[in-house]
Order: structure tokens, then sequence, then C-alpha cells
């Protein structure tokens, strides 16, 4: 039997950090390692129009000085603010009958560069126009000023302004003020190549004509995908490896030469099947082997040919908020975004349904020997938690409320919630109680 005690546990929050410290450390940093296979530069220029979502690489100025001149601000007749000097002071409104069209005034619309000769607008709601528009009959308001109405040159932006700062994800109005200024494309960060190893004997593809005897259908590549390419990422698909060390090797050794960082899914507990631990202690230097919550107990961190590994466990239900946990801060992090979203605090409203039985290696629960189909946790320094799933939305008085759900990871009540939460368990570990201060992370 493989042994299995030198195996490294960590907290979420230590398994992240370290992380993040050994891809900082990397050869030209996260990004840009030069390892076998050369990567490509973590910079490229896209289109306006291709990069809402996308995140800034460097600052973006304006080409542009906008309005380009005296502008009128908003629908109106253009007139000289000396036939209003004394209607301004409070004095009577001139008399507009005589007045000719563009001598005396002129129409000037929204965005318009103001009529030659005139300085000042007055809204087409304050005018009264003959019926073929060719006369001002009358005029109800004075400008308060010279100028009024209008816009001068260069008041929207400068050429040389900065329109959008690096770092920035781009969203539909920064991409309107970045076009308003001239330019066409920008600088991003490009999207880092994320590979997706599954592991396992007993997989089958998604849509096979029969569920063959002893098989699973293989569904983390979708949830991966799907993940990935929502946080800003490009899925790399890899075939479904058999749960042979030399092939596990051979897909691993491909992945970290093409993509930015890779996911090998399963493999990872102690299943006579499960070889890739050992296969990354063999090729890099592991992080951690396991964590300190459920699901996902046996999430792992490597890092093999410059390249960083997440060691994704389970099914689909422990794996999408371990995908969460681990994979999400490194495409965050190679982004240039804060890598771990904070969490927030929320009240409990209702009680947690009853979970499962856990207890410490050789421990009884509740007064009772620990059955044996029920895994002991394993001991380490900071306990043991319990992913647990909520709703939460504000109350009345708007604060935040959390419902816990019913129901086990992947189960379509867990599917549907909004947040989590990490609740302490073991033997004597009460749960939380109704009107405690949780913090929980949005999903």
């Amino acid at each position: 039997m493989r042994d299995h005690s030198h195996h490294i546990q960590l907290t979420r929050e230590e398994a992240v950090r370290q992380m993040l410290v050994a891809v900082d450390e990397l050869p030209g940093g996260f990004g840009w390692c030069a390892g076998e296979v050369a990567k490509r530069s973590a910079v490229e220029r896209v289109s306006v129009l291709e990069a809402c979502g996308r995140v800034l690489a460097a600052d973006v100025r304006a080409r542009a000085t906008l309005p380009t001149c005296l502008t009128c601000a908003m629908d109106s007749i253009a007139v000289r603010f000396d036939a209003f000097e004394a209607a301004a002071a409070g004095g009577a409104l001139p008399d507009t009958t005589t007045w000719e069209r563009g001598r005396d005034w002129e129409f000037a619309n929204t965005g318009t560069a103001m009529p030659a000769g005139f300085d000042t607008a007055i809204v087409v709601e304050h005018v009264t126009f003959s019926e073929d528009g060719e006369r001002v009959l009358a005029v109800d308001a004075a400008p308060s000023a010279r100028f009024a109405g209008t816009r001068p040159a260069g008041s929207s932006m400068r050429e040389g302004d900065v329109l959008a700062t690096a770092g920035s994800v781009v969203s539909p109005d920064i991409a309107a003020r970045i076009a308003g200024g001239n330019v066409s494309t920008v600088p991003v960060t490009r999207r880092p190549r994320v590979a997706f190893i599954p592991t396992g004997d007993e997989l089958q593809t998604p849509g096979s004509p029969f569920v063959a005897a002893g098989k699973n259908i293989e569904t983390n590549s979708v949830l991966c995908q799907l993940k990935v390419e929502g946080w800003g990422g490009i899925f790399v698909p890899f075939q479904t490896v058999r749960d042979r060390p030399e092939e596990i090797h051979a897909a691993l050794a491909e992945a970290c030469g093409t993509a930015d960082i890779v996911v090998l899914n399963a493999g990872s507990s102690k299943g006579s099947g499960d070889w890739s631990c050992e296969v990354m202690e063999e090729m890099g230097r592991v992080i951690c082997h396991q964590t300190n919550h459920g699901p996902g107990h046996h999430s792992s961190y490597a890092v093999i040919k410059e390249t960083p590994v997440v060691g994704i466990s389970g099914p689909s239900g422990g794996a999408s908020p371990t995908m969460d946990f681990y994979l999400r801060p490194l495409i965050r992090h190679f982004l240039g975004l804060e890598a771990v979203a904070p969490r927030v605090s929320a009240r409990l409203m209702e009680p947690f349904p009853a979970a499962h039985a856990h207890g410490h290696k050789g421990a009884r629960v509740l007064g009772r020997p620990l059955p044996g189909e029920k895994r002991p946790l394993e001991d380490g320094p900071d306990g043991f938690f319990a992913i647990r799933f909520l709703n939460v939305a504000p109350g009345p008085d708007g604060t935040l409320e959390a419902r816990p759900v019913a129901g086990g990871p992947g189960s379509a009540a867990v599917a549907a919630c909004n947040a989590y939460c990490m609740v302490p368990t073991g033997p004597g570990v009460e749960p939380p109680q109704v009107g405690c201060v949780l913090q929980v992370g949005f999903r």
C-alpha cells in the first residue's frame, strides 16, 4: 500500500497564498514563463468591440481633443449673448419678430458646432417659431451668461487624457468612452490557456449511445470549460486519461508545455488507481496534497515545468466549489485582478440541515464508533470544515440574510443556490446557530 503519511494539508487560504507566491517567483513572472515551450506574450491588442470583459494591460489615452470647437449642448437656437445681456440682468426680453435666420439666429443641434458668429444657445422649448420655421416669433427665457448652452473645445477630453486605467475590466460604458477618444484598439492581458485533464478508467463521454456497466459520465470538462470561459480564460480540453502513472505523466508533460494553467481532475485520493499526487511529486514541486475542507478534501496544488497545476478531486458537486476556490484565483491573478473575491457578512436565518457525522481517526462520534462507510477526518492543526451552501438575499432592513439549502453537492437545490460558507465540523463541534453572522462567499 502506498504511503500517504507525508501528504501536506493546508487551509484554503494558505494553499492559495503559497501558490500565488510560487507563480510570482517563476522566471519572468506568471504569464511570462520561459519554460520548455516558450509562452506567448501576456499582452495582446484587440479591437474595442472585442474588448468588453477583458482586462486592460495599460492606460488608454485619448487620441483627440473633443469637442474640437465650441459646440451646442442641446437642441437649441444659436444667438448672440449681446442681444440678451439686458434680459439676463433682469430687463425685458428682446423683440425677435424681425430677426432673420442666419443673421440674428440659427438652428444649433446637440453636439454640432455652434454656427459662426454666435456664442450662446437657448433650448428650442423656450422658442416659438413661425409655421415655416424661418422666424422666431418669441423667446420666453434669457440665457444666464455668454456661452450658456454650449460646450467649449476640449471640455469632454483632451488628447493624451487617460480614458481608462490599466487593470480595469472593460465594460460597455468604458468601451464607448475609449471609442469616443478616437481609439479603435486597446492592449489587454492575454487570456490564460487552461488545460483540463480528466483521469479515470470509469469515465465515459456524455452523449454516448449507452452507459456501459461500471462506467460514469465525465461531466467535469463541461463544468470546467464554462467556468474557465466565464472567468476570462481559454479552455484547452484533453482526452480522458486512464489510471496509469505513465499516461498521467505524459498528459501532464504535454499540458504543462502548452498551457498557462493545468487542471488535473481526480486520481488524487487513496484508491489503488489514484496516481495523481505521486506523478506530480515526481515531475515537480507539490505545494499541498489536500486541504482541510470537504467536499474537495483531496484538492492539490503543484508547479510542474514552471506551470501551476490544480488538482481537483471528485465529481462535479465537489469539483465545482473547489474550482472556484483554487482555479479561479489563478486565472484572476494571471489577468492582473484581485485573486480572491472578498467574503461578506450575512445573518443566519434558519438552522443548517443535519449533516453526516464525521470524526477524527480512531475517534468515536456521538458516543458510537465511526461507521465503516464514513471517511475519518485527517488530523490537522487548523481543524476541518464543511462547505455548506446557502441562498443569500437582502432582508427588509437591507441586511443580508442567509438561508441554508438542503441536499448534497450536485443536488438541484445546491446547484441553484448563490452562496456558501465554511462551517467547522468534527466531534463535539456545534453548527452555527440561528442569528449568528456568517462570512459567506458568492458563487
